[in-house]
């Protein structure tokens, strides 16, 4: 069976308080209205997640809770997707158990605009808040074999533009 990876940024967060630590950002008004949407939109379309993970940022777990809810999953949090590199997010990838079709793994720019880029050279200059890259894996892979080679960018989803 096919797997599935989707890469999602966060939902626009605010910046009132400019003495706010970055890592304790919440979402704003725009936030709250699109990460509920997006999480609606790929529910159906018929996307499948069975499992998801977002960085410890307070932005990144609210937005990936709209999608846990929807899906009525738990949220795992991995500390490294915090402003994380292709690696890090490869490194979440491989562990997974082959049990999981559908993965979201929610993190930050400019790294999910570069895993975009990287997946499909030039395909965007930016992945704007609550985007989400939705990749396929070749069919019959194991998790733990996957490499970026492997993961096929097929569409990016954003509030603006939610249907693929």
């Amino acid at each position: 069976m096919e797997k599935y990876i989707y890469f999602v940024r966060h939902a626009k967060s605010s910046w009132t308080d400019p003495m706010m630590l970055d890592h304790d950002r919440p979402l704003d008004e725009r936030g709250w209205h699109d990460a509920p949407m997006m999480a609606e939109v790929m529910q159906q379309s018929g996307y499948v997640i069975d499992k998801i993970i977002a960085s410890t940022a307070n932005r990144a777990r609210s937005t990936a809770s709209f999608f846990a809810e929807k899906y009525k999953l738990d949220v795992s949090l991995a500390k490294k997707l915090y402003h994380g590199d292709p690696e890090d997010y490869l490194d979440e990838i491989i562990e997974q158990p082959e049990s999981v079709i559908g993965l979201a793994l929610f993190g930050h720019n400019p790294g999910i605009t570069w895993l975009a880029n990287m997946l499909k050279p030039g395909v965007t200059d930016n992945v704007p808040t609550c985007g989400v890259l939705v990749c396929t894996v070749k069919e019959e892979m194991s998790w733990q074999d996957i490499g970026w080679k492997d993961i096929h960018l097929a569409h990016i989803l954003s509030p603006k533009n939610p249907k693929s």
